[in-house]
This record gives C-alpha cells, sequence and structure tokens, in this order.
C-alpha cells in the first residue's frame, strides 16, 4: 500500500518500446529480403555488414545504424520509410506483390542452354511464373520428365518443340500450350537464335 503523500511513478516504458520498434523493423527488413529471393548472405555482403549484425537486425535484438539501414534499403530497393510504415506502407506492399525487372530471382542451367527467371515473388503460392530463356539448341534435356500438377505458357519470342506423352509439337511466337504434368515432357529451342517463353507452373517446382 502507498504511504500517503508519497507517489508511484510509472515504470520507465523507453526501453520496452524501442524493443517493440527494433523488433517491427527487423521483421520489415527480412520479409522484404525473403520476397526478393535474397539470402542473408548475399545481402550483407553488398551492403558491405556481417552477416551475423544483419541477422540479430532482422531478429530484432541489435538497432542498425543510419548507414547500415541504408546501405540494406539499397540493396533491397527499398525506401528507409517504408520499413517504419511510413507512405501507408507502401514500399512493404511492394515488396510481397511486385518484382521489379532487376530482381528477379534466376537460375542458370548451365550446359542445357537454359536460363529461368521467376515472375512471383516466392514459391509459397500456387502456382509459378517464369520466363524462360533458351539458348540455340538449349532446353530441358534428353529424358522426359514429369510430377504433379498443371502448366501453360505462351512462346515469346522464338521457336520451341514440346514433347508431351509420345507428340511432338512445334510452336512460334505467340503459340500457347497446356497440358497435365503428370504426362512426360520436355522441350528445346527449334530457333537459330534464342527462345523466350512465358511459363506457369501450379503447385511450383524446381
Amino acid at each position: 500500500m502507498t504511504a500517503p503523500g508519497s507517489s508511484t511513478a510509472p515504470a520507465p516504458r523507453v526501453a520496452q518500446e524501442d524493443g517493440e520498434e527494433d523488433r517491427s523493423l527487423g521483421l520489415a527488413v527480412r520479409q522484404a529480403r525473403q520476397a526478393r529471393g535474397l539470402s542473408l548472405k548475399q545481402v550483407a555482403d553488398r551492403a558491405n555488414i556481417s552477416v551475423g549484425l544483419l541477422s540479430q537486425i532482422e531478429r530484432g535484438i541489435s538497432s542498425p545504424s543510419v548507414r547500415a539501414l541504408r546501405a540494406i534499403c539499397g540493396v533491397l530497393d527499398l525506401p528507409v520509410q517504408a520499413l517504419f510504415g511510413g507512405e501507408d506502407d507502401t514500399g512493404s506492399q511492394e515488396a510481397h506483390r511486385i518484382v521489379r525487372l532487376n530482381q528477379r530471382r534466376s537460375v542458370d542451367f548451365g550446359s542445357k542452354g537454359m536460363i529461368k527467371e521467376f515472375l512471383t515473388v516466392h514459391d509459397e503460392g500456387a502456382l509459378q511464373v517464369m520466363e524462360i530463356a533458351l539458348e540455340p539448341a538449349g532446353g530441358s534435356g534428353d529424358e522426359p520428365y514429369n510430377h504433379d500438377g498443371e502448366e501453360c505458357g505462351v512462346v515469346l519470342e522464338g521457336r520451341l518443340e514440346l514433347y508431351i506423352d509420345g507428340s511432338v509439337y512445334r510452336l512460334g511466337e505467340g503459340d500457347a500450350f497446356h497440358f497435365e504434368s503428370a504426362l512426360p515432357h520436355k522441350f528445346r529451342n527449334l530457333a537459330n537464335g534464342r527462345t523466350r517463353v512465358l511459363w506457369i507452373t501450379t503447385p511450383p517446382v524446381w
């Protein structure tokens, strides 16, 4: 019981509020990084900070300096204020909805002469959208393969040979396809130059 004439000051909340801000900031950084398909090391290396520091920032146990925060946001192509919910949080929304041309995740299949660029923000949804670039004679390989789901697409440039369950189809620019992924399939470039295909699969596969 408080003695008459004395007063009990409320407990300081600065540390708690700072902790909440750090955790919120760290979560925003992590979500933006993951939305772009970048690893901790990739972002840390490009921002010229240590992986350990970036990990601590994302977990909310370390407050980044202004310089470090600007460097991280530069790598993520994200306005600094977006991490704090500024501008109606449009920056954070963009990270979950938009894939800029220079932010596409890509996989180079080397000797197969094929590069896949992913147009979806992540592979946790129901579908996967890719732009596949095939060098002359490049393709998925000699052996057909299959998996669960469906796929469809359209030839954006060049000529594509598509094998589906024993049948062979030759497609030109603007031609589209749709088939069940459980059927054995493979594909290759028929053009003398590069062939590009917008390719959609559901569910996502590698």
